[in-house]
């Protein structure tokens, strides 16, 4: 009998580590409820008032993100000069 990997993942269920979602198609995507949940959750503790929160973890969010985006760009132009050695 020929088994097949969806209907095996189906029986099994989900394992954590042993078989991983297939996410390769979209993996970057997943930074953005990454820096989400750490602006908003090191907001939280750090704001005196809960009223400042979403503000301030908004800007945050935004730094870090401007912050991923320049560092994947400083990284690929490395990669491009290495390449061409």
């Amino acid at each position: 009998m020929i088994a097949f990997p969806l209907a095996q993942q189906v029986t099994q269920g989900f394992r954590p580590f042993w078989q991983p979602l297939p996410v390769w198609n979209y993996w970057y995507l997943l930074l953005l409820p990454l820096c989400a949940g750490v602006s908003i959750i090191y907001k939280s503790i750090k704001c005196r008032e809960m009223r400042q929160v979403p503000r301030e973890a908004a800007e945050i969010f935004v730094m870090i993100i401007l912050g991923m985006a320049i560092a994947a760009g400083v990284l690929l132009a490395l990669v491009r000069v290495m390449e061409n050695k």
